[in-house]
């Protein structure tokens, strides 16, 4: 009997802490102070600004891991099973707030420094609180099959542009073209029509291979394009229609 009532009452901790967790006003404070980190992870690269707001910085770093760790305490919590620590968003809330931690251990430096990119994470928090951020998700769900298949000719076709290009113009003295790894740089650039103008080819046959790898490039923009775009619609065309199942259902009751 004891055990039971203890069972209840944990249940209902449970209930009240992720009413706490899901409560617009607290979704809205976290998203803010996780924007405001990120802008201060941008600035503390300027010298002038860190050395000016240095100890207010760290104030702030201390206020937000202290959030940070009580909210990754909350959700630990209120998991049912032990595997649950390990879905993708534990592990992100865990690495916002283990580089704090761990800086007051003897590490080396190299990688202190490494584990102060961990911090960045914290924007992967917001895809807890942004409903657009799951529609992006749900979208790429939904097409993975279709963008794994176009992604892997989009390889194929970057390695033979390559291959193509290296052995056409590998004698023209131009250190882009000297190896297939380097080529690799010019079809990147040139798939995506960006096109910086640091490598380009000087024979006719390379111009020609240029100007097809060029145009294979918008093609394959297009198509990722048009894959994603689907995608959107029906994430968002699902959506909308578990929102009316649960408006219809709501009416009935």
């Amino acid at each position: 009997m004891i055990q039971k009532i203890k069972f209840i009452q944990q249940e209902q901790m449970k209930k009240r802490i992720n009413l706490i967790l899901s409560n617009k006003y607290f979704e809205e404070f976290i998203i803010i102070l996780i924007l405001l980190n990120v802008f201060v992870f941008i600035f503390e690269t300027d010298k002038t600004f860190y050395l000016k707001l240095h100890h207010y910085l760290q104030s702030f770093e201390l206020f937000s891991v202290i959030i940070f760790s009580i909210e990754y305490f909350l959700r630990i919590i209120c998991i049912t099973k032990v595997k649950d620590l390990f879905k993708p968003l534990m592990i992100v809330d865990l690495l916002a707030i283990l580089p704090f931690y761990l800086s007051f251990a003897k590490i080396n430096t190299v990688f202190f420094r490494l584990l102060r990119l961990f911090r960045l994470l914290r924007i992967a928090k917001l895809t807890r609180y942004i409903d657009a951020l799951t529609d992006i998700k749900r979208a790429f769900l939904l097409k993975k099959e279709e963008l794994t298949v176009t992604g892997l000719i989009l390889v194929a076709s970057l390695t033979i542009f390559s291959i193509l290009i290296y052995y056409v113009e590998h004698n023209s003295g131009q250190k882009t073209f000297n190896c297939i790894p380097s080529s690799f740089w010019w079809a990147i650039i040139t798939f995506t029509s960006v096109g910086y103008g640091d490598a380009c080819p000087v024979t006719t046959l390379g111009k020609i291979i240029a100007s097809c790898a060029a145009i294979l490039g918008l093609c394959f923009n297009g198509l990722f394009i048009g894959i994603l775009g689907s995608a959107f619609i029906e994430a968002i065309e699902h959506k909308k229609n578990i929102k009316d199942k649960n408006k219809r259902y709501a009416q009935q009751i």
